[in-house]
């Protein structure tokens, strides 16, 4: 019994080595499998394969997604290896995930008729705004419009403010947060503020030009100036000391009187208004820490108080003149590169 059973165990087998398609293949090596070249690495590529895969409209169209850009890396793998940038169109901060990602793959190998290697990543805009301004020109036609930034000056005495032109992307989102707000281009008018997500591509014209993705139309900030006192909750009176650090890391302690006065004086007569303008930059030109009593505060030209961001103005400018002036007066090569 014994032996029949072994034979017929034996005969199985055999019949198995012959029928290797009906055995299952784990679901890690059926995804491995995007990643890998074709099987002879040495064959030649298809011919224009890097301007084929970019220009799969079709399928591209069917996945809901868009290419924004295709490069391909000599070192990587005998015939090299192509890098292609997608972005999910509706969504612009969505990332694609694995499984959708092997869809596509699968997609392009049928299209173009061979299996290589491919590397795909997505085009996700950051979660602030890259660009901000208020509309002053609008293009109906070419569907773009100029903005201007006026609280991103271009020269210290900001004679010249930011300005550049925003022309939508054919998949660009309109987001609007007022109650009768519309998410049309052709609802958006002049002295509307816009926060302004791209693509990256920028125009060198002048100004310079961007593709947007994301426009996002908000209220402008209520710009009733508050008192820099009233912010910091102190009255800049009796100050001992203060401690400098600047940009470029020097440091420098005030403690003569006549300084201190100086820049109490000025301290007290800053008022600040709230700031269109909120995004992120990263340093400043300075900070200061100020010795009152026993408490000590701090002052940076950032202006953010509370998690609130305010605006620059002249006597903020006095200010940092000033103490940039006390600097260089002990070390001239304070802040090299700044005027």
């Amino acid at each position: 019994m014994k032996s029949i059973l072994l034979l017929l165990v034996f005969a199985f087998g055999l019949s198995n080595i012959g029928n290797q398609g009906d055995v299952a293949v784990p679901p890690t090596e059926v995804e491995s499998v995007y990643e890998l070249p074709s099987p002879n690495p040495t064959a030649p590529l298809p011919e224009n394969l890097q301007d084929r895969i970019f220009h799969l409209e079709n399928v591209y169209k069917q996945l809901s997604v868009k290419p924004m850009s295709i490069s391909k890396s000599e070192n990587e793998y005998p015939n090299g290896a192509f890098h292609l940038q997608l972005l999910k169109l509706g969504n612009h901060r969505e990332e694609l995930s694995l499984q959708e990602k092997g869809q596509i793959k699968e997609a392009i190998y049928k299209a173009i008729g061979s299996r290589f290697s491919l590397y795909i990543t997505t085009l996700v805009v950051s979660k602030e705004e890259e660009l901000v301004g208020v509309i002053s020109e609008i293009n109906r036609e070419e569907q773009k419009m100029l903005l201007i930034n006026p609280e991103a000056c271009l020269n210290k005495e900001c004679k010249e403010k930011e300005k550049f032109w925003v022309k939508l992307d054919e998949d660009a989102v309109i987001v609007t947060n007022k109650s009768n707000g519309s998410n049309k281009f052709e609802d958006l008018k002049l002295g509307d503020w816009l926060h302004v997500w791209t693509t990256g591509a920028i125009l060198q014209s002048y100004p310079a030009q961007y593709s947007g993705l994301d426009i996002e139309v908000v209220e402008p900030e209520d710009e009733t100036p508050v008192a820099l006192s009233k912010l910091m909750k102190i009255d800049f009176n009796g100050i001992k000391q203060i401690n400098v650090r600047y940009g470029d890391g020097n440091k420098l302690a005030i403690t003569d009187a006549k300084s201190l006065e100086d820049i109490s004086s000025k301290l007290k007569r800053i008022e600040l208004a709230r700031a269109n303008d909120k995004r992120t930059f990263y340093g400043s030109l300075y900070g200061m820490e100020l010795t009152i009593g026993e408490s000590k505060f701090q002052y940076r030209t950032s202006l953010r108080f509370d998690g609130i961001k305010y605006k620059q103005n002249s006597v903020t400018t006095e200010l940092n003149d000033y103490i940039v002036a006390l600097g260089r007066a002990s070390n001239p090569n304070l802040l090299s590169g700044i005027r």
